[in-house]
């Protein structure tokens, strides 16, 4: 795998990871009304999430790759029509962007419960609402075959998932640094909306580029 390669899925998963989400909201939310220590536990936990998808993910794709040049160009085939529907998504959505909310304010007792959750409390949230999100499947199933060798599958597919692990911990980690900023540009419409429309053209651009890739 070339570092083109590399530099090409790190934007790809950059993008994705800027556009608020569940990841996204959930260091966010921790970061505002338990500590910066916490939200850090909800980031390892994202990113563990992303090491483990890469791992299953690995071992159904190395097996389809390893043996059928069909299944390699199928694959390759979803991830670009992937791409292009996140990229149609996100214009539609940047069309009728409302303005997005945090979770909502626990009671004071409830945010003492929460503060006694604990760093381990804060990583398992993280790890299981990465894992629990079929998007993130759907991501890895679709993508990572048009980026992986079949004859390096599960190397390939690891050195990824690392990668959208350091791109999106990089980014929330700003995101918690600017915790007060970050919450007025995460739930703004206005800023929404543009960023759906940039990432949505984004994605169709990357969706044209890669339709061209070959085995």
């Amino acid at each position: 795998m070339n570092i083109d390669t590399i530099i090409l899925f790190a934007g790809i998963v950059f993008l994705i990871a800027i556009i608020p989400g569940p990841n996204a909201l959930l260091v966010l939310f921790t970061a505002l009304t338990k500590s910066r220590m916490q939200a850090f536990s909800n980031i390892a936990g994202v990113s563990i999430g992303f090491v483990v998808h890469a791992f299953i993910s690995a071992q159904g794709l190395s097996l389809l790759l390893s043996q059928s040049t069909f299944a390699f160009t199928l694959f390759k085939w979803l991830g670009v029509g992937y791409l292009l529907w996140l990229g149609i998504t996100n214009i539609r959505a940047g069309l009728k962007t409302k303005m997005l909310t945090l979770p909502t304010m626990k009671t004071e007792a409830a945010g003492k419960s929460q503060a006694r959750e604990g760093l381990m409390g804060n990583f398992i949230k993280g790890f299981l609402t990465n894992m629990l999100n079929p998007k993130i499947v759907l991501f890895y199933l679709s993508i990572f075959p048009q980026f992986v060798s079949p004859q390096t599958v599960l190397a390939d597919s690891m050195l990824l998932g690392v990668t959208q692990a350091i791109v999106v911990s990089a980014w929330f980690l700003v995101v918690i640094l600017l915790a007060e900023q970050f919450k007025v540009f995460l739930t703004n419409a206005k800023t929404a909306k543009w960023m759906n429309y940039a990432a949505g053209s984004l994605f169709l651009g990357f969706g044209a580029k890669l339709a061209t890739a070959k085995l």
